[in-house]
């Protein structure tokens, strides 16, 4: 197993890191669906069908939307902690009394935070990093890297996961820590 990545160079000319080289994580081949990833469970050694893996999927990702919606976390165990995060614009309100959510909220998201052994230390420590090819074209840069922060976030995460950061170990940086700009891996 390995985490692919590609070698990208800041351009932005108003960053302190301009000019610099850094790794932007990629992925492989096709983005697994709901129906790829039953089929794949399905073909390990269980005795459930695609179909009936499906559908316990598809009540689940359902399930999670809903609790978070309620404002609730959901935690799988040993993958993530699904909650909602919200970005707030980077002025904030003056005073509390001035705080609108039309005028100092941009968005909500969905954050996923590392858990259990899937945390970016385990992930560091067990994963084997490799350059992708120059000459390989089946693969996606990362929606979350933002090639202008080459950090990729600046956010800091709740208790249970780990800073946010671009280099894809599993975590969602940020909160509504006043200009948030959602951090690593928010789901979208």
């Amino acid at each position: 197993m390995s985490v692919f990545y590609r070698k990208y160079q800041n351009k932005n000319p108003h960053s302190v890191s301009y000019g610099k080289w850094f790794a932007r994580a990629v992925t492989i081949g096709k983005t697994f669906t709901v129906e790829d990833l039953a089929k794949h469970m399905s073909e390990h050694n269980t005795p459930y069908s695609k179909g009936a893996i499906k559908g316990v999927l598809t009540d689940m990702i359902d399930c999670i939307r809903e609790l978070m919606l309620e404002g609730k976390a959901v935690k799988l165990d040993g993958l993530a902690i699904f909650s909602a995060g919200i970005k707030t614009k980077k002025k904030g309100a003056p005073t509390s009394e001035d705080f609108s959510t039309t005028k100092h909220i941009d968005s909500v998201y969905m954050r996923a935070r590392a858990t259990g052994e899937f945390t970016r230390a385990e992930l560091t420590k067990a994963g084997s990093v490799t350059e992708l090819p120059k000459n390989y074209t089946d693969y996606h840069e990362e929606d979350e890297d933002d090639p202008q922060n080459p950090s990729g976030g600046s956010g800091s995460s709740q208790s249970g996961g780990t800073s946010g950061g671009g280099d894809n170990g599993g975590t969602s940086g940020g909160d509504n820590n006043g200009g948030d700009n959602g951090g690593g891996n928010d789901v979208n």
